[in-house]
Order: structure tokens, then sequence, then C-alpha cells
């Protein structure tokens, strides 16, 4: 998935792994996250995500209004 928005701000803000996510983060590894800290993981990637397209992105999917 090289390439894609999500891989590229996983890896630009530190929480491609356990490993980054301790370090850069704090989120000890070898536990569960919890669900408070896996929405401050999504809040860092959608801003980076934003910031890097320019634009904001729907809250929602949109893959829903498809069918």
């Amino acid at each position: 998935m090289r390439g894609h928005p999500v891989f590229i701000a996983q890896h630009a803000t530190g929480a491609c792994c356990r490993s980054c996510l301790s370090k850069w983060h704090g989120m000890a590894p070898g536990r569960a996250l919890t669900p408070e800290q896996q929405a401050q993981i999504l809040l860092v990637l959608r801003s980076w995500i934003e910031r890097d397209f320019g634009r904001t992105i729907p809250k929602s999917p949109a893959q829903g209004a498809l069918f």
C-alpha cells in the first residue's frame, strides 16, 4: 500500500507500528490500544492528511453513498 495517503501519514506521524507509537506518542507496547488512544491516532492521521492535501476530508466514508 505504499503511496496510499494513510500509509504515508502513518509513517510521517510515527503511527506505523507499536514501537513508533511508544517512542513518539508514549503508547506502551504489549497492550491493546484503548478507544481513546485509537481516537488520538486517528485524529493525528486525519490532521496530517488534511494538511498534506490542503482540504478537509469527510467525517464518514463516502462509499455508502455509492450504493
